[in-house]
């Protein structure tokens, strides 16, 4: 099979190379077909792939046993190519150009061709922007001379002018199309910036901690107070010899009160060690290049570099680190296996966050760079993998990438089991994240967790993972309404809350937290099993809590 490589980056730049064979080795071991210069390309490997023609169909596989194999920009063990992919050897290593050539073709490059990858290799060279018809000159005169047909070459050695003509129209060219990178860079900025206005800064961290911890001490001191009103007040009447009617419906709020409460703290010690704290982030790459949006730099602190608006200052190029937007939310385990259930919105946030949603409308592809999830008791996070997502509904299937034996697993509601309304249910989630679990430690522990995390939310994640101080938020309430699709219930939820279950007396998981009705304070929706169900069908899920899960097509 005909086959032309183009090395746009590293030792070989510029040179484009042909084959007519059914296998080619890449890297620095002298017995590769391709060898790179190990003395500039530092993180290719001696054997670091080989490209076999299986079946009439090119396969490159990585042979550098370090995962270091890059095909348009993703990591990959194994690939089928087709023409135009781009090959990485090695993160930052050298970029090459694949490109299939008919069996009867020439070994002349076309023009076309040509054009094309001296533009590629001159945008990724570092150079002054005005130079820029400079280098797509010499690179196009080169590449001619070299490789060209000895029409195009004669054409190119009479027609001087041409090159010279063509130069400047791609000179304006490459001028219209940096003004257009950068105003493109400056509105990514304010989406970046849009999309990190909840980052929150120690400062920021230790005073809504500070709001947290009254909020809680509030609450219980509010509990404790309408107790004992009940009971002075039950004793007062019955020392005055007060009706027993009087005081049967006292007794029986007081009961109410006290059995709730016991209600919900028995629901959080069965079911609690089941629902996790479950962390995300998510970048952006340019499409076409799968170059990743980084920041152009970071101060002392580790903040990004601004401009004078304030704006992050971002980029395609360079080494700067990539932009990552992190979040919290909530998941539940359905099984012994890590079968968890949480929100789409999860999993997909540029769906729903609209600045994601115009980062991606401007020419940027999402990618998810982290899921995990945190279960109470449980030292380490467990990675996850999505399974799949409902259509119809706000739910995902998410799968741990082991077994998370300690922990509980919970049991959806069936279809037809519905609640009443004015049925007391528990919710267990995680509401304003880390503000709800630091805010229930005690100021010295919080103060020495955030020290060393500083405002990193990946390192204060895992240290109250080590230090045990993961556990879920009981919130209770009762059902306010039941529609075939959503339940809407009153219980304390804010961000945060998203994708936890809402369980009932029976210990059922009845809803998953959707959204908080902000117009009207203190009532929630849940979305009721349904789609869960349907979508655990779709996915061929059966649960078993004793025994994990297992195909239906092998019951």
């Amino acid at each position: 099979m005909k086959m032309m490589l183009t090395h746009l980056t590293g030792s070989l730049r510029g040179r484009t190379q042909y084959f007519d064979t059914e296998s080619i080795s890449f890297g620095i071991g002298k017995q590769c077909g391709i060898v790179f210069d190990g003395a500039k390309d530092v993180v290719v490997c001696p054997m670091h792939a080989e490209l076999r023609v299986e079946q009439g169909v090119p396969v490159i596989r990585d042979q550098s046993q370090q995962h270091a194999l890059f095909v348009n920009g993703q990591l990959q063990a194994e690939a089928s190519l087709k023409d135009g992919d781009l090959l990485q050897f090695g993160q930052e290593g050298p970029l090459l150009r694949f490109r299939l050539c008919e069996d009867d073709a020439s070994d002349a490059k076309p023009l076309r061709a040509i054009v094309a990858d001296c533009r590629d290799i001159v945008v990724r060279t570092p150079h002054p922007r005005y130079l820029s018809p400079l280098y797509l000159a010499r690179h196009l005169l080169a590449d001619i001379a070299r490789y060209a047909s000895p029409a195009v070459r004669i054409s190119a050695a009479l027609l001087i002018v041409v090159p010279l003509l063509l130069v400047v129209i791609l000179g304006g060219v490459a001028y219209r199309q940096h003004r257009l990178a950068l105003a493109a860079q400056q509105r990514m900025a304010d989406l970046v910036r849009q999309m990190e206005s909840e980052r929150l800064t120690q400062g920021d961290m230790e005073r809504r901690i500070a709001e947290e911890r009254r909020r809680i001490e509030e609450l219980s001191r509010h509990h404790d107070e309408l107790i004992a009103e009940l009971k002075a007040s039950l004793t007062k009447r019955d020392a005055a010899r007060a009706p027993q009617a009087e005081l049967r419906e006292i007794r029986e709020q007081l009961s109410k009160v006290e059995g709730e409460q016991r209600f919900a703290e028995g629901l959080a010690a069965r079911f609690g060690s089941g629902v996790g704290l479950l962390q995300g982030g998510y970048g952006f790459v340019e499409k076409g290049t799968g170059r990743p949006l980084r920041y152009q730099g970071l101060d002392q602190l580790g903040h990004p570099y601004v401009d004078q608006d304030g704006d992050p200052l971002v980029t395609v190029e360079g080494l700067g680190p990539p932009v990552v937007i992190y979040y919290a939310g909530s998941g539940f385990l359905l099984d012994r296996a890590g079968t968890i259930l949480t929100n789409r919105h999860l999993v997909r946030m540029w769906d729903y966050y609209e600045p994601a949603r115009r980062a991606v409308e401007a020419g940027f592809e999402p990618r998810l760079s982290m899921l995990r999830i945190i279960f109470p008791g449980t030292p380490e996070p467990f990675a996850l993998e999505v399974l799949g997502v409902s259509d119809a509904a706000d739910m995902a299937v998410l799968k741990t990438d082991r077994a998370p034996a300690a922990s509980t697993p919970l049991r959806l509601a069936r279809t037809d089991e519905s609640p009443a309304i004015g049925a007391p249910v528990v919710v267990l989630s995680y509401p304003g994240t880390f503000d709800s679990l630091m805010g229930r430690l005690a100021k010295p522990v919080s103060d020495d967790i955030l020290k060393e995390a500083g405002e990193n939310p990946v390192v204060l994640a895992d240290l109250l993972a080590r230090r045990g101080l993961v556990r879920p938020l009981v919130t209770q309430g009762h059902v306010a309404d039941i529609s075939p699709d959503t339940l809407t219930f009153e219980a304390g939820a804010a961000g945060g809350s998203s994708g936890g279950p809402v369980i009932d007396r029976a210990g059922r998981v009845i809803a998953i937290n959707h959204a908080a009705l902000i117009k009207v304070g203190g009532l929630n929706v849940g979305l009721r099993t349904k789609p869960a169900h349907e979508l655990l069908a779709q996915l061929r899920l059966a649960l078993e809590p004793a025994a994990g899960v297992r195909e239906r097509g092998n019951r």
